[in-house]
């Protein structure tokens, strides 16, 4: 079989970038396998887009900001799902659905002068118009941007991922999406009504 088999996968460019603008907090994995959580912001910059964040000057990923290979990890709603919820749950197994999107690319630090509009645009991306900004702080910012450095991974190669039971019936999904609302878990019930079956 090939892996992941290709109903997992997804090609359409605007459910990577959805799912990386809305589930923006990834894992970033660097050579030497030291990895890093962090929020990372898509832009459309380069010809395969990029991701912008920012880590503290002490954090071990800064050792390897030259350009080196890196790989985020973005993962939207999941859950799992039990097999009462198929046919005949004796002749299945619980799995979990889920969504995602693999980066690949490379990482390089951005000059200091980058580090205000970055940190503004970030706050911006989740308090939107009316929430905090940097200029409500600029003192402690200011006392703080010294330790700690913008990162940018120009994107290389992506790949989606959107395994949310698109091989069953719609009947079963019906009780996956039921369950999983009973559950409380709305984003993930949303997201799979979205998948195409």
């Amino acid at each position: 079989m090939i892996y992941p088999p290709p109903y997992y996968t997804d090609d359409d460019p605007a459910f990577a970038r959805r799912i990386m603008r809305e589930h923006g907090f990834a894992l970033l994995v660097v050579e030497g396998l030291a990895a890093t959580h962090l929020p990372l912001l898509f832009s459309d910059d380069g010809d395969h887009g990029a991701l912008y964040g920012h880590v503290s000057r002490s954090n071990p990923i800064c050792a390897v900001l030259d350009g080196g290979p890196a790989l985020a990890v973005f993962s939207g709603p999941h859950a799992y799902v039990s097999a009462t919820l198929y046919d005949d749950p004796s002749a299945s197994v619980p799995t979990w659905n889920y969504t995602s999107v693999q980066v690949q690319g490379r990482l390089t630090a951005l000059p200091d002068s980058d580090l205000p509009a970055h940190l503004t645009e970030l706050a911006q991306a989740y308090e939107g118009d009316h929430g905090w900004s940097v200029s409500d702080a600029p003192d402690y910012v200011d006392r703080i941007r010294h330790g700690i450095v913008a990162v940018r991974l120009e994107i290389s190669a992506l790949q989606a991922f959107r395994k949310m039971s698109g091989n069953k019936p719609p009947a079963i999904r019906k009780r996956i999406i039921d369950a999983a609302r009973a559950r409380g878990e709305e984003a993930f019930a949303t997201e799979m009504e979205t998948t195409q079956t």
